[in-house]
């Protein structure tokens, strides 16, 4: 793993080599101690930390053709590429047109001595996350992390709270905005030139190809053969030569295949896969159901995958969060996440494999494809998959969300009983916000319908998918690891993409390709199973058992100006001191009866506190 850093002077004076010592320190936690490697050519000045377990090829930067190179890369395509040295080559010969052929993840800068241009890259989908700051005329600053950039003294620190509030409100903006001002990400797929002299050029080296999704024209059977060879080798391709592996394990589809096919590809050498589950604490006498119920078939299949159970932090530890100062949205580096990086890194693992991104391409479930079914005239397919379905609510629940206008909808909704919902994620959030932060803020989240085809290009050239990767980098960041998510191998996804719609839904089955695909893999109960975990966090029952002391803290934030200027702690305090007692939360989640408003309401609270949490101590 590593992380790098740099800045160029676009006014022509010399680097100060004593900047990279600044933001090495700021991006070395406590106990790491990384291989440093500093460059500096006139106004540029480059950084790499390393903290894999050995030397990797010639190290980087290097100054190997003409190009002084900081990457933090692991490429799997083209093959003729070694180490940093052979990147460097590609890019001395064909600059940003050259990034075209990498396939991996990866986030770079490369400056050319002859051209004397800096070239910044990111990978497909973000998974290396890239931060920076570009003053025209004047300067040029990037790193892994926020915190890099900010200690390098050339950019002040302030919090973007119009950022702040639209993470909130669940209303994200696009890949190019940060927490920070000034700080912007480089999108996914692209690049961006700079040379000494000031002049900018950008583009894209890759994205999604609209016209090749469902234009494969393949049968079932060799889909099925195709997609398990594209998965077996993007998770073989994410294993370090040696030591321990790390890997989520939930006990879905996507997680289970990556980690019994890591598992299989271990065994021979003798080397240990360590699977991470969330095990919810008990609450009094009541028990959360995390992921346990569903990993005994992997288990029992694979006995010899070491498996750790994670618990969640207790209530006191809960309520006084030390929160993470570079995250998106701020999160506590306490949290479960940080505590499964913490214990592979404890147990000699340098990686952790996610199935984060199966849902969007390789295992894509069933949004749309009957309703592209019934708008391309497909009835026979489309009877028979209602008639698979087994009953008229499942066959509506397929359909009505992508093909009802929002008036029909509203008046079905009606006939139903629900002419009153529940408010939504949003407006519970905006309910905790004072007025002014809400100006021209739509509340109403876009409803995704449609035919299948563009739901799955949506979904993958979303943000989601590249803001829980930057989460789990940053956090990794911590511990001296990656993670690595073999369900967005570049290869897997675009053969995903350009399969029929239909072949995803087939004799009732939603994900079909992927489960055909895992036959002989997946344990027959895990790949048959209908339902989908929907982990149920026991946050809310924490807010109202420590209700006392979180009181408290509302007084003492009643004095914090960058608090009091995005919440109103009136209506905060309102909603905690209306909750139920934690025994009647944890009874609710427990027996799926009861005052679920109430959970949500909860749920909103959590959000509040951590990001008034994170203004206290970094805003």
């Amino acid at each position: 793993m590593r992380l790098i850093a740099g800045f160029l002077h676009l006014d022509g004076r010399p680097a100060d080599p004593s900047r990279l010592h600044a933001m090495a320190a700021a991006m070395t936690e406590p106990g790491l101690s990384p291989r440093v490697e500093m460059q500096v050519d006139g106004p540029v000045a480059l950084l790499t930390l390393d903290f894999g377990p050995a030397p990797q090829g010639e190290g980087s930067p290097v100054r190997d053709h003409g190009v002084i190179l900081a990457a933090d890369a692991r490429l799997d395509e083209p093959d003729t590429i070694r180490g940093d040295a052979g990147l460097a080559a590609l890019l001395a010969e064909r600059g940003a047109a050259g990034l075209g052929v990498l396939a991996g993840d990866f986030a770079l800068a490369a400056w050319s001595r002859r051209d004397r241009r800096l070239l910044c890259a990111r990978d497909a989908f973000g998974v290396r996350p890239f931060f920076f700051a570009h003053c025209p005329g004047d300067l040029f600053v990037f790193a892994s992390l926020p915190r890099g950039l900010h200690a390098s003294g050339l950019l002040a620190r302030e919090v973007d709270r119009d950022f702040l509030v639209g993470e909130l409100l669940f209303q994200f903006d696009g890949p190019e905005r940060s927490l920070f001002q000034g700080v912007q990400r480089l999108a996914p797929g692209s690049w961006l030139e700079l040379t000494a002299d000031g002049s900018v050029r950008s583009g894209r080296h890759w994205s999604l190809d609209p016209a090749s999704v469902g234009s494969l024209r393949i049968n079932p059977v060799d889909a099925a053969a195709e997609m398990s060879r594209l998965m077996a080798a993007a998770a073989h391709r994410r294993l370090p030569v040696a030591g321990p592996v790390a890997t989520h394990l939930s006990g879905g589809l996507d997680s289970s295949a990556i980690a019994i096919i890591a598992a299989r590809a271990l065994r021979p050498a003798g080397r240990r896969l360590l699977a991470y589950s969330h095990a919810p604490n008990p609450f009094g006498d009541y028990r959360f159901g995390g992921d346990g119920a569903y990993l005994a078939p992997v288990l029992q299949q694979e006995p010899d995958i070491d498996w750790h159970p994670i618990r969640t932090v207790d209530s006191a530890a809960f309520a006084l969060p030390v929160m993470d100062r570079d995250q998106l949205f701020p999160a506590d580096p306490s949290y479960r996440d940080s505590q499964t990086l913490a214990h592979a890194n404890r147990q000699g693992a340098c990686v952790l494999l996610s199935g984060w991104g199966g849902d969007e391409a390789a295992s894509y479930g069933w949004r749309g494809v009957l309703a592209e079914a019934l708008i391309a005239g497909r009835w026979g397919y489309l009877a028979s998959e209602l008639r698979a379905l087994g009953s008229l609510g499942a066959a509506w629940s397929a359909l009505s969300p992508f093909l009802l206008p929002d008036g029909l909808r509203s008046l079905s909704e009606r006939a139903l009983g629900r002419a009153n919902p529940a408010p939504g994620i949003a407006e519970l959030a905006a309910e905790l916000l004072r007025p002014e932060q809400l100006a021209d803020r739509c509340l109403t989240p876009p409803v995704r319908r449609g035919q299948a085809r563009q739901i799955r290009l949506s979904l993958l050239s979303g943000h989601g998918l590249t803001r829980r990767a930057e989460h789990w980098a940053m956090l990794a960041a911590r511990h001296g690891m990656s993670v690595s998510f073999p369900m967005l191998d570049r290869r897997l996804v675009e053969f995903a993409l350009s399969l029929p719609s239909a072949l995803f839904v087939r004799e009732g089955w939603s994900r079909r390709v992927f489960r055909d695909a895992m036959a002989g893999i997946l344990p027959e109960p895990v790949r048959w199973k209908r339902t989908k975990l929907d982990l149920v966090v026991e946050d809310p029952v924490h807010v109202s058992a420590q209700r006392p002391l979180l009181t408290e803290r509302l007084m003492l934030w009643r004095q914090h100006d960058a608090i009091t200027d995005l919440f109103d702690l009136h209506a905060v305090a309102a909603r905690l001191a209306s909750l139920p007692a934690a025994d009647d939360l944890a009874r609710t989640i427990d027996t799926g009866q009861g005052d679920w408003t109430a959970i949500d309401q909860a749920g909103s609270l959590t959000r509040a506190f951590r990001v008034m949490s994170y203004l206290e101590q970094h805003g």
